[in-house]
């Protein structure tokens, strides 16, 4: 029995440290030639990427370390494609957590009488998207959008958050080029 706590335990607190998956959804112009997509720039920050100087950045270092190992380069000339990033979080509830406590009191040879109370507590989930979008340069023509949501760590150090970052943007450009 002690053995079969100590399990559920170790089960509870790791699935807790677990990170929730990401949904990951693209989209692309048929018609594009991605083969032509050879350099890169950023478009500048807007509303709520504007906002958080420090997520911007690990966001983008993370694109740019992943758009470099598929053959990408960084322009500040006249690139091929622009990239363009849109942040958006929210807080959810679901559910709720309860704690409660119950005493039965008893009365008599057969009865009893229970007196209990409890409170609950709505469950609180935080959750995140982040939308990439490239766009051709030339034409401002939308050429592949890559979309992930889901929840998010709560207070994550920097380093946790760097490795979540370049986690779920290894996954969105794993769909760049695309394979038509």
């Amino acid at each position: 029995m002690k053995n079969a706590m100590l399990a559920l335990a170790l089960g509870i607190a790791v699935a807790g440290c677990a990170t929730p998956p990401m949904d990951i959804d693209y989209d692309y112009d048929t018609g594009a030639d991605f083969a032509s997509l050879k350099t890169f720039n950023w478009m500048p920050a807007a509303g709520n990427a504007a906002a958080d100087e420090l997520l911007v950045k690990r966001i983008r270092g993370s694109v740019d370390r992943g758009l470099q190992a598929k053959g990408r380069t960084p322009s500040t000339g006249s690139p091929d494609f622009l990239i363009a990033m849109q942040l958006s979080g929210r807080t959810a509830y679901g559910g709720s957590t309860a704690v409660g406590v119950s005493v039965g009191i008893p009365v008599g040879r057969a009865g009893r009488v229970s007196v209990g109370g409890g409170k609950s507590k709505p469950i609180e989930k935080k959750e995140g998207t982040v939308v990439l979008d490239f766009l051709d340069a030339k034409t401002k023509a939308l050429v592949w959008r890559a979309t992930a949501s889901g929840a998010v760590q709560p207070s994550p150090s920097p380093e946790e958050q760097q490795k979540r970052i370049d986690e779920v943007i290894g996954e969105m450009l794993a769909r760049f080029p695309p394979k038509k």
